[in-house]
């Protein structure tokens, strides 16, 4: 039977659980499975989910494709049985034709009929920027919650929210890392003081848009430990109030487009608008992991990978 549903791209726990609220309110059994434990490579990190329906409907992964079409069938063996269970693949495993080209180990809990009030709790929590607790039993079952202060669970890994990108500027380079950002399933906000640009930024699927009047009263940012602050504009009218404004905020990144020249100017108007030292260093710039890029869409990938560099660093 074909599933009825089958997006395997979806990777935040977030979309995972949304996704297993739709199968359940569908009215179908669902199973949900998480990444346990790894031994040596392994394409997920621990804590990842992938939900399965009864109709073998399936959400996220767990793997590049090597396991993830027998974890479905593990789920379809759970829900039958009604229990739990914990599956190893790669090395140690009892499954020797399921080999991983990793040549590693990894270790998948499966629960059937998962707790959807806490699911549901979980998904609110991420939807408000809050992170979850991913606890699993030896046995196999799943446990979400906002804390595990002193589980019993084998396993437990914090998943946090979305990584959200607040992108201030206009034109093509602004658009661009929009764009791509939006593509990678992240969080978008733009900001910007030219309403083309907002235009064509909402006729691209942008929801979140500010349009900007006066830099003396900006709109109040929502930053979080979880957002990177994308200065993507050529505005010296504009620079300083939007660095300011971030800079009093918690992003875990600020970074600005620009030239080496640019990024001086700017450091000096920071300083001299009262900055300290340390506060201006945290602007990082120019923007990329690759220097002096002349095309937007490169430009965005440079610095969406720069931001992903440090949210790796960042703790959940």
């Amino acid at each position: 039977m074909a599933p009825s549903a089958f997006d395997p791209t979806l990777e935040h726990p977030l979309d995972v659980l949304r996704a297993a609220l739709r199968y359940s309110e569908a009215g179908q059994r669902i199973a949900l499975a998480a990444l346990a434990a790894t031994d040596g490579g392994g394409v997920r990190a621990p804590g990842a989910l992938m939900v399965i329906g009864a109709d073998r409907s399936v959400a996220g992964y767990l793997s590049g494709g090597c396991i993830d079409a027998d974890v479905m069938l593990q789920a379809q063996a759970a829900l039958a049985a009604s229990a739990p269970r914990r599956v190893r693949y790669g090395q140690g495993s009892p499954f020797v034709d399921l080999s991983l080209p990793c040549g590693g180990a990894i270790e998948v809990a499966i629960t059937p009929d998962p707790d959807l009030p806490a699911i549901h709790v979980a998904v609110e929590l991420l939807a408000a920027r809050q992170p979850i607790a991913i606890a699993i039993e030896a046995d196999g079952l799943i446990r979400l919650g906002e804390r595990f202060d002193a589980p019993s669970a084998a396993f437990v890994a914090m998943a946090r929210p979305k990584l959200r990108l607040r992108i201030a500027g206009r034109g093509a380079d602004a658009l661009a890392l929009a764009r791509i950002g939006a593509a990678s399933g992240y969080e978008v906000v733009l900001w910007s003081q030219d309403p083309a640009c907002i235009a064509a930024a909402s006729g691209i699927g942008i929801t979140a848009l500010e349009q900007l009047t006066t830099q003396s009263a900006l709109p109040a940012h929502g930053d979080d430990p979880w957002t990177a602050f994308a200065l993507m504009g050529h505005d010296p009218d504009w620079e300083a109030a939007l660095l300011m404004d971030a800079l009093n905020g918690p992003a875990f990144f600020i970074g600005a487009v620009g030239s080496r020249k640019a990024q001086a100017r700017r450091a000096a108007d920071l300083r001299q608008r009262g900055c300290a030292p340390a506060t201006v260093e945290r602007v990082r710039g120019p923007i990329g992991l690759v220097p002096s890029l002349r095309d937007a869409s490169m430009l965005a990938v440079s610095a969406l990978a720069e931001i992903i560099a440090l949210w790796r660093e960042t703790p959940a």
